[in-house]
């Protein structure tokens, strides 16, 4: 019970904070019996609840000891599916036992269910696949050998691929990969060298993972594919379909990249110096890259621009009112979270967390004031605070359309006075881009 409720209240604060979250190949999702879910771990407690929220069965997962620092704490996270560990790194907790812990897992695989394990271990916010853990292949393999070969656990890779991870209305792709079998063989050799066995087997994962999380392997490619991203990755682009077209984009350049790191590495650094060079001219000049892709039509510019303008308009009274409903506790978590943590890859579960907790007591706060100035009905009150959420969302569309707007006008005026200039950034670009692809 507890853990359907939380998995609600869940999925709809990521649903909120996250503008798409993309599954593909979600059927493998769909086996039945028992299953070990790995994935790559860039965004701490964010990839724990994404995993809760596209699964339809229920999971468990694995996680430090640490978190279960006192009695209430091992019975709540106990209570949610969650299974302790002591890590080397942490030291042992207190009243954790990692052979029971063990032992739980394999219980919970022999009943059908599902386990959920990050075998990085660590969690960094970075476009890379750090080295796995041989732990969940210890686990495959020990339950297997437990059941002489005939438990038939499957393991199902998943990736999961951010896009501005810590950022609300950020997007993210869970690909789901084909579900990996155990080999009779390689049960064969874990009987024989158990550590040589789950090296094989870690291999494994790690191939299977890259297949479905596209990883930079060094600082310099995450640079280049994140410049690259800001100019080609636009809301204008031919055939754009959200997330997937930002992940396949990423994808190609990441194949570019490690083809041009074999044959010709010089031209992995001309194209970090173009690209780099190429965004700090479209910035001092105030022109965003989405209108590259767009040819420049003043009447039609001017039709939009008062379109927008009217709009502003006439939406304002209900932007004043989002505002005043979202505005206190927007600003407190911004406040909040960096004061917090340091940390990147714990303020997405943080603002989460604290907006769980904020915005609802803002809202019956205000609900409140405005019931005692108002005397509503029962109805009227519950109409009222089921609107306030999506007054902060409309609140902050409008923020971005009157932005938008803004910079509609700054490219109008820059094109119409220096439209050679723009012609030279659009051609500069298609250079860019027929070098990393064409040539």
């Amino acid at each position: 019970m507890l853990y359907r409720f939380i998995k609600v209240i869940i999925g709809l604060a990521i649903r909120f904070y996250y503008k798409e979250i993309r599954v593909v190949d979600a059927h493998y999702l769909d086996e039945e019996g028992p299953i070990i879910i790995i994935a790559n771990h860039p965004n701490t407690l964010m990839d724990a609840w994404i995993m809760g929220h596209v699964n339809k069965r229920r999971v468990n997962f694995m996680a430090k000891a640490t978190f279960f620092s006192s009695p209430l704490k091992r019975k709540l996270l106990g209570a949610l599916g969650i299974i302790p560990i002591n890590r080397k790194a942490d030291g042992a907790t207190e009243g954790v036992s990692n052979a029971a812990s063990f032992d739980a897992c394999y219980q919970l695989l022999e009943n059908g269910g599902v386990l959920v394990v990050f075998p990085e271990g660590t969690s960094y916010l970075e476009r890379k696949l750090r080295e796995l853990k041989t732990g969940t292949a210890r686990i495959a393999l020990e339950v297997e050998k437990r059941n002489a070969g005939k438990l038939n656990v499957k393991i199902i890779p998943i990736g999961l691929n951010y896009i501005d991870a810590d950022s609300f209305r950020g997007k993210v792709m869970v690909h789901v990969g084909k579900p990996i079998d155990i080999d009779p063989s390689l049960l064969a050799e874990y009987t024989v060298s158990q550590g040589k066995a789950a090296k094989q087997l870690t291999e494994r994962f790690r191939i299977e993972l890259s297949r479905v999380f596209v990883t930079m392997d060094d600082q310099l490619k995450e640079e280049v594919g994140n410049d690259l991203r800001a100019l080609f990755d636009t809301k204008y682009a031919p055939e754009k379909d959200g997330v997937n077209s930002t992940i396949q984009l990423l994808r190609d350049m990441k194949a570019r990249m490690d083809e041009y790191s074999v044959v010709a590495p010089w031209k992995v650094q001309e194209i970090h110096l173009k690209s780099r060079a190429l965004n700090v001219r479209l910035a001092s000049a105030g022109i965003r890259s989405d209108f590259l892709d767009r040819s420049f039509r003043k009447t039609l510019y001017t039709r939009q621009y008062i379109q927008t303008v009217l709009f502003l308009i006439a939406a304002f009274p209900i932007f004043l009112f989002g505002l005043i409903h979202n505005g206190i506790q927007y600003f407190l978590i911004g406040k909040l979270v960096p004061k917090l943590t340091n940390e990147v890859e714990y303020h997405a579960p943080l603002v989460v967390l604290l907006g769980l907790v904020l915005y609802p007591a803002f809202y019956v706060l205000i609900a409140w004031g405005v019931n005692v100035c108002l005397e509503l009905t029962w109805i009227q009150y519950f109409i009222y605070l089921g609107v306030l959420p999506f007054s902060g969302l409309f609140a902050h569309y409008y923020l971005k359309t009157y932005h938008h707007m803004r910079s509609k006008r700054k490219f109008s005026r820059f094109v119409t006075k220096r439209k050679a200039v723009f012609e030279e950034l659009k051609n500069e670009r298609e250079a860019l881009k027929s070098l990393i692809f064409n040539d």
